[in-house]
Formats: structure tokens, C-alpha cells, sequence
């Protein structure tokens, strides 16, 4: 009787411990789900455009399909979050500045290299979430009769790369082409709020921000645009297809009845909610990373209006 409960305070001691496995087992187990569904779409990617597969026509009307209202719900969204980015930085240069010169640098290099494909990806993180999620969750949700749409592989539909492919294209065209629309909306707002409460003349203010542009800044607002879109657009494909799986593994009679017992609005809040996290979470480290990589990774100073510190 003591042995027994001189074990217990042991175990209690070890149960964080054993939370901590679970959780990182799990993180891995996501992760690893979302690169077999990344690479199960570029390989559906690779045979749309072979001889051998489906007819491209259809990858072709489901992407642009998408990519339609991507567009058509980020640029209002987009444009609004940069109409107060760029009147931020026209701002912050005005107070936090020592010369109001540079106010062209800071707000045109400070969309185009860090703010305007990191706001622009965090966006559409949460649009892909509210779309995305419950219509894949519709296509392969079981019928009525307890028979699934499509057959089920490794907890994933068979058929989930073809699914998610034409999606990860069109989220990455959509936000590429909505940091370019991005940083134009918050360059110009800034450049107006330079002139209106500055007096700021319209050829310095794009002079200081040419003068600080480096080639590598454009280059990466077309990568990390690209990977700002893919990345969420995967993580929502995986969450639509899995929470499918999983009440498929459950068994259709469960699935049915907890469907329609279930109130919809709460189990789909929750991948969506989680969807966007996550997807936020990834543009974050992307960009942290890039940013020590390609800007840490060569000498320091560069293009700057200030003199250079002496070694």
C-alpha cells in the first residue's frame, strides 16, 4: 500500500513531462502531414501537365477559378491594411526621424523589403481559411447514405493532391500579386501623407527610396510572395482534408450523426481558427529566416542615407 502511493507523487511529477511528448509528436505529425500534402500537390502539379494525366483544362479552370476570388477579396483587404501601413511609416518617419528626407526610404523600402509581403501573406492567411477549409470539407464530406465521395489513403483522401494543387497555385499567384498591390497603395498613401503634412517635394521622396533599394529587395517580394501564399494554402488544405479523414476513420454512422446533431458553426471554426495561427505562424519564420539569411549573410551596411559607422 505505501509503494502505491510513494509511486504516485512520481507520476504526477512526470505528467508534464509526458504532455510535452505528446505535443511535440504532435507538431511533428502536422508538419509531416502538410509536407506529404504539399509534395502529393506538386506531383499532381508535374502530371497536369503531362500527356498521361487529366486533361490541364481542368487544373487550369480550378486555379483560375480561385484565383479569381483570392483577388477579388484581397484587394480590398489588402489595400486597406496598407492605406494604414503606409500612413504609419510616413508618420513614424516625421516623428521619430532626425531629417524628414528619408521619409521616402522608410516607407517605400520598408513595404517593398519586410511589411508589404508579410502583411499581405497574414491577410490571405485568413481568407484562404474562411474559403477554403469548408469547401474542401464539402467536396469529400460522406453522402447521406454513409458512403464517402472519394476513398480515404493514409488519412487523407486519395485524390487530395489533385484537390489542393490548383489552390496552393493560385494562392501563391494571388499573393504575389497583392504585395505588388500593396506596397503600390501604402508607397502612395505615404507619399501623399509626406506632401500633406510635410511639405516633403515628390522628387525627393522617390529619390531617398530608390537610393535605398537594393535588387534584392524586389527579389524578395517575388519569393517570399509566392511562399506567403503557399504555405497558408497548404495548411488549409490539410486542415479541410484531415478533419474529413478523421470522421471518415470514425465510421460514416458517427460522422452522420455527429454532423447533424452537432451545431456546424463550432467544428468549423475550429481548423479555421487554427488554420489561420498556424499559417501566420509560418510567414513569421519565413520571413525571420529570410531576413537573417539574405540581409545577415552579407556585409551589414548597405545602400543607407546616414554615413557608415567606421570599424
Amino acid at each position: 500500500m505505501s509503494t502505491r502511493s510513494d509511486a504516485l507523487p512520481s507520476a504526477r511529477w512526470l505528467s508534464p513531462i509526458g504532455g510535452l511528448g505528446r505535443a511535440v509528436l504532435a507538431s511533428l505529425a502536422y508538419v509531416g502531414g502538410v509536407t506529404l500534402l504539399s509534395f502529393a500537390a506538386a506531383g499532381a502539379l508535374v502530371r497536369a501537365g503531362s500527356e498521361r494525366a487529366d486533361p490541364p483544362a481542368g487544373f487550369t479552370r480550378t486555379m483560375v477559378r480561385q484565383l479569381s476570388w483570392m483577388l477579388a477579396l484581397g484587394l480590398p483587404l489588402v489595400g486597406l491594411v496598407h492605406i494604414a501601413m503606409g500612413s504609419f511609416l510616413a508618420l513614424q518617419a516625421y516623428y521619430g526621424s532626425t531629417f524628414i528626407e528619408g521619409t521616402g526610404a522608410v516607407v517605400g523600402v520598408g513595404l517593398l523589403r519586410n511589411l508589404g509581403g508579410m502583411m499581405t501573406g497574414m491577410t490571405l492567411s485568413g481568407i484562404l481559411a474562411a474559403r477554403m477549409i469548408p469547401e474542401l470539407q464539402q467536396w469529400v464530406r460522406p453522402r447521406a447514405g454513409g458512403e464517402s465521395r472519394r476513398p480515404a489513403v493514409l488519412g487523407l483522401p486519395a485524390v487530395a493532391g489533385r484537390l489542393v494543387a490548383p489552390r496552393i497555385a493560385a494562392a501563391a499567384l494571388a499573393c504575389l500579386l497583392l504585395s505588388q498591390w500593396g506596397v503600390a497603395v501604402g508607397t502612395l498613401v505615404g507619399w501623399q501623407a509626406s506632401i500633406s503634412m510635410m511639405g516633403l517635394p515628390t522628387e525627393t521622396f522617390f529619390l531617398m527610396m530608390t537610393r535605398m533599394l537594393w535588387f534584392r529587395d524586389v527579389v524578395g517580394l517575388a519569393i517570399k510572395g509566392l511562399l506567403f501564399g503557399m504555405l497558408p494554402a497548404a495548411i488549409c488544405g490539410y486542415e479541410g482534408l484531415r478533419e474529413v479523414a478523421r470522421s471518415q476513420e470514425d465510421g460514416p454512422q458517427v460522422a452522420a450523426a455527429g454532423s447533424s446533431q452537432a451545431d456546424p458553426g463550432v467544428p468549423l471554426a475550429i481548423p479555421v481558427f487554427r488554420a489561420t495561427c498556424l499559417g501566420i505562424v509560418a510567414i513569421l519564420i519565413v520571413n525571420l529566416s529570410w531576413f537573417m539569411l539574405v540581409y545577415h549573410a552579407v556585409p551589414f551596411y548597405g545602400p543607407t542615407l546616414l554615413k557608415t559607422p567606421s570599424p
